[in-house]
Parts: C-alpha cells; structure tokens; sequence
C-alpha cells in the first residue's frame, strides 16, 4: 500500500479544513522534478552558454573605461582632497595630497595636469597594497609550515589570535586582499591603452552599458522624403585652442575622423631603417617617414594638418 502524505489546505469560501494525499509515486516524481539536473548535453551547454553571457554582462559593465582622475575619486570616495592648480605662462601644474603623500604633475592642460598627478597616485597605491599581499601570503606561509605548540590552559578557544591582530587585514582562501583596487586599475588601464590607439590615429568607439530609452520620434521619422543633412567638415575655425601643443596624430584624428593611414612598408637597410605612412584626404596624400610605424604616422600627420590647417606644432610634441 503506497504511504499517504497529507496536504493543509485552508481555501475555499467555507474556510473549512480539508486534507489531500499523494502517493510514493507521487512524491517520488515531485522531488525529481525539484531536483532535476540537465537531461541532455545540449541541455546543459545551453545553461553554460547563459551562464557566461551573464558574467560577460557584468564584466562589461564592470570594465568601463575611465580616466586616472575618475578611478581615484572612485577609489578614495567622496572624502578625496581637493587639487591646488597653479598656471605658469603655457603649463599648469596640479598637486594632491593622498594618504599624507603629495602628488604633482605639471602638463599643458589642468585636466592633462591632474591626469598625470592622479596616476601617480593610482600607481602607488597598488604597488604598496600588492606588497601588503605578498607580506600575508608570506606571513600565511611561514605559520601554516611552523609547527603548532599545545594551547596553555589559561588561553581561551575562543581568543582572538595574535597574528590576525597583528596584521590586521582580511586575506581569503586565494591569498587576495579584498581592498586590493583591481577594478579601478583595470578600468583605468583600459582608458590608457584606448588613448594610446587614439593618438596613433584610430578612432575608438567609448564602450558603455546600453541603457533604454523611452521610444520618441525621431526627426527622420517625422520628415519622410526630406533628405538628410551632410556631415559638416571640420575647418580652421573649429581647431581647438591647444592645436599646437596637442600630438600631431590626435589633432588629425579630431580633425578628419575615420581617415586611416596606410603603411608603405620599409627601406632594405638594416642599420637605418626608415618606414613610410600615407593619407589620403581632401584630395591629397601627404606622406611621412620615420624609425618606426607610428613615427612615420606621425610625420604623415604633421604634414596634413600644416598643409590643410596651418598649424605650427610646439616643439615640445614634434
């Protein structure tokens, strides 16, 4: 005879008490459905499949690039100190004091200035937080290798221990710290190395979390069969104030985005070898030569923007 489980059940308009049953068969069959795993491989690699895109969604939007200024203003919270600026004719310097260390950095900009003094900053901080890591893990070591005396009677089990009072931080499994501001220097690493591509002439779309948007009509949609306006070309008139002691190659990028340059290749001399880029804009192709690729760029940039823009570069970026 099959085992009878009984139900409350406390519905109905009566309010009255009621009690229902389920068989073995049935209570079997209920718990294989509660714990039912994937039945199939392709299940299964449907479910992992998810799995990661979950985990690239939050990596994504835990990556987003930022500038060295935003990653310590995120690391420090909203108690950071304030920078003190000082102009002096074309440079500005910017200092900041964090942890009782004063940071300087001077640059032809307050944003370059401060950029420069916060990464110094973010650069200290990790350097020492790893070598705080690299003392636990050591200090971890050395007291899992060390023999482990009998406790005297007077000391309580449940004392605090002396070696985690000693130092103080919480270190895991893994030997990592928890304060250790990987997030904030990978975020930050990202913004550098996309600098990096854009001042040798790439155009780097800026990777950020989608957000929704209400749905609005659009202007094309509100003006069928009216054709859209071309595209405006940069001219004179809009070079920034800073044209001349930008580098060459971000200052064309601003300029002319979405030109790319062409490598030549080299010369066949070992001893001075020479490469070669090329643009083709407006019309013209302005060449350039260098010891590497990304000078002879540069060279092809200098000549472009003279030629179309008039700039004279300072010779602090030629």
């Amino acid at each position: 005879m099959d085992t009878e489980m009984q139900v409350q059940d406390n519905g109905g308009d009566s309010g009255g008490f009621s009690t229902n049953t389920m068989s073995d068969s049935e209570i079997a069959s209920l718990r294989k459905q509660l714990l039912r795993k994937p039945s199939s491989a392709l299940e299964r690699k449907k479910n992992e499949k998810q799995r990661k895109a979950r985990q690239m969604r939050r990596l994504r939007k835990w990556l987003t690039p930022k500038n060295a200024i935003v990653a310590l203003h995120e690391l420090q919270g909203p108690g950071m100190t304030e920078f003190v600026i000082n102009t002096n004719g074309h440079l500005t310097k910017a200092e900041i004091v964090i942890n009782n260390v004063k940071y300087e950095a001077t640059g032809s900009s307050k944003n370059q200035a401060k950029a420069k003094a916060c990464e110094k900053a973010l650069r200290d901080l990790a350097i020492a937080q790893m070598a705080r890591v690299k003392l636990q893990q050591e200090a971890k070591a050395a007291k899992t290798m060390a023999p482990v005396p009998p406790p005297a009677p007077s000391m309580s089990d449940t004392g605090p221990d002396p070696d985690e009072s000693m130092h103080g931080s919480e270190v895991d499994e893994d030997g990592e710290s928890d304060d250790l501001p990987m997030e904030h220097l990978a975020a930050f690493a990202l913004h550098k190395l996309f600098s990096e591509w854009e001042s040798e002439g790439f155009e780097v779309p800026q990777i950020k979390p989608l957000k929704v948007k209400t749905a609005v009509p659009s202007v094309e949609a509100s003006t069928v069969g009216v054709p859209s306006m071309p595209k405006v070309t940069k001219t004179i008139a809009d070079l920034p104030p800073d044209a001349a002691t930008r580098h060459p190659t971000a200052l064309f990028a601003y300029m002319r985005p979405q030109v790319a340059y062409k490598d030549l290749g080299s010369n066949d001399d070992p001893l001075n070898r020479e490469f070669s880029a090329a643009i083709n804009v407006d019309g013209m192709q302005f060449l350039g030569q260098g010891r590497s690729k990304k000078l002879a760029r540069k060279a092809a940039a200098i000549d472009a923007c003279k030629t179309l823009f008039n700039v004279t570069f300072d010779s602090s970026v030629l």
